[in-house]
């Protein structure tokens, strides 16, 4: 018993350990606007550093980009924040930032706006920058598909707004059901997993599950693929 205790804490001392470098890179790139808090709550925590956050953001607009709407690039923003935690004792250290890059207006492009969680906590997010630039390319007129959808995949294409996303990947880490998910960049070419399609305004338009070279629409049950929906973001995910 005495072995297993040690061992959790060396590794709980490991997590710790690689998060705070994690931060302290992040901090050394200028690419990065960031900000943090230290409470014993950690949503309080999160929520304050996203607060102090904002406020940085609206500085750094108002400094680098007068002629731009503080506000706008706000909104644009927050899309984009991740976050990082450690602990401090009792408290929590909450670390969140955003690339400058996801700062401004996006004109004229077809942005996936993606987020990944590394193996480390699911709360950890990635250190580089978030966005994909994905081609358009000619899609044939989608099939109707006869498709029995799984208990698990009703309960998917029941999920219709962003929000409800990272809980439901939790529930599935927590139930032991979560194989692996990340941003839309890491995508396995090879392997099959389904897809959360969300547009800026936090709706999900499509849930995908893709096979091979193959993506169906589980909500329309027609194939689609995530090319069809610009300006949208993209989260994949495979179940054991």
């Amino acid at each position: 018993m005495l072995a297993v205790v040690i061992g959790t804490i060396s590794a709980n001392a490991q997590v710790n350990t690689d998060v705070v470098q994690s931060i302290n890179k992040i901090k050394r790139d200028t690419t990065f606007i960031y900000a943090e808090a230290t409470m014993k709550d950690l949503n309080e925590s999160f929520n304050g550093a996203c607060a102090i956050l904002e406020m940085k953001v609206g500085d750094w607009v108002r400094s680098q980009h007068p002629n731009e709407d503080i506000e706008v690039c706000v909104v644009k923003a927050k899309q984009h924040f991740f976050q990082l935690e450690t602990r401090r004792g009792e408290f929590y250290r909450a670390f969140v930032y955003v690339h400058k890059g996801d700062v401004m207006p996006v004109a004229d492009k077809r942005e996936i706006a993606v987020f990944e969680v590394s193996p480390v906590t699911l709360s950890d997010q990635l250190t580089s920058t978030p966005s994909v630039i994905i081609e358009e390319k000619s899609i044939a007129a989608p099939q109707v598909l006869l498709i029995e959808l799984t208990s698990e995949e009703k309960r998917m294409a029941g999920i219709k707004n962003f929000d409800e996303v990272e809980p439901y990947i939790k529930d599935l880490k927590n139930k032991g059901n979560l194989k692996r998910y990340g941003k839309y960049a890491t995508i396995p070419e090879s392997e099959d997993c389904y897809l959360f399609v969300y547009d800026k305004q936090g709706n999900i338009p499509a849930l995908l599950r893709k096979s091979a070279s193959i993506q169906y629409n589980l909500i329309t049950l027609k194939e689609d693929n995530v090319k069809n929906y610009k300006n949208c973001g993209a989260i994949w995910f495979q179940l054991k």
